[in-house]
């Protein structure tokens, strides 16, 4: 009896801190921070503060970053990760700045300066309505489209070029995850040793970016560390089998999304090269 005890107990502290920690709800699946801590260097970049009205009217904060002395040769549409906030994620971009792409970069429900709750449906429906926007302005209109997104915005990046790939001329994806479901499999085996179908009973999952890629038929390239330990190395690879042509796939090493600080001139060159 007392061992059923103790194995009850245990299984309960599992599942609560699988709860706390692999993000098996809307709430804790995203850690956002109000602060904006960093800001871009404005004698390098011109920066203009944009606001978005999202689908449930809330207020969506961004940056629209452009070089200052360079022409722009085609816009980046960044959807981060789910940390943070804008003034730690329009880093990773700054190697495009460097060679003429201007980045609008922005938060989503909940964080920095953005109004609202971060939700499944919310960011989903929050980076659809910045694609709309970033379509309308006259200083894009004319010009290429790549939509980026990194590791939770990987994942998002992929629905959202399938349901609105119209609008975008390629999509570029670093570490992301196959699915919200996947990932979490993946982390309570990981950390906690469960078996796969307590956060396949937990979690419910609005959409899982593993059955929309097959769908994108733009250009198409996907990053992935093969050092990933968030966002494992056989998620990128997953995705990108299933994925149709055009594609391409570029190993790399070294932490979670860190390609653009490890290899900037070949990751802004990848950027430049999927246009052509």
């Amino acid at each position: 009896m007392v061992k059923k005890i103790v194995v009850y107990s245990s299984l309960f502290l599992g599942l609560t801190i699988l709860l706390f920690n692999c993000n098996l709800s809307n709430k804790l699946f995203y850690g956002p921070t109000k602060e904006l801590k960093y800001y871009p260097d404005t004698n390098i970049y011109s920066v203009e503060e944009i606001n978005i009205k999202s689908k449930n009217g809330k207020n969506l904060n961004g940056w629209l970053l452009k070089p200052k002395n360079d022409s722009v040769i085609a816009t980046v549409l960044q959807l981060h990760g789910n940390g943070g906030n804008i003034s730690y994620q329009y880093q990773f971009s700054e190697p495009l700045i460097k060679k003429g792409f201007q980045i609008m970069v922005f938060d989503y429900e909940g964080f920095g300066k953005s109004e609202g709750e971060p939700t499944q449906e919310n960011v989903l429906d929050d980076a659809l309505q910045a694609l709309i926007y970033i379509k309308q302005r006259e200083d894009v209109k004319n010009k290429k489209l790549i939509l980026f997104g990194q590791s939770l915005g990987g994942h998002l990046s992929i629905v959202v070029a399938a349901k609105a790939q119209k609008m975008i001329d390629a999509l570029i994806v670093e570490d992301p995850f196959s699915g919200h479901i996947q990932i979490a499999v993946y982390h309570a085996k990981k950390n906690y040793h469960l078996p796969k179908f307590i956060p396949e009973m937990l979690l419910t999952s609005k959409y899982e970016a593993i059955n929309y890629v097959h769908k994108i038929t733009i250009p198409k390239l996907f990053i992935h560390s093969t050092e990933d330990e968030v966002c494992p190395f056989f998620m990128g690879k997953n995705l990108f089998e299933k994925a149709i042509s055009p594609k391409e796939f570029w190993e790399i090493k070294g932490p979670h999304i860190q390609a653009s600080h490890l290899y900037p001139t070949e990751f802004a060159q990848k950027f430049i090269d999927i246009l052509k």
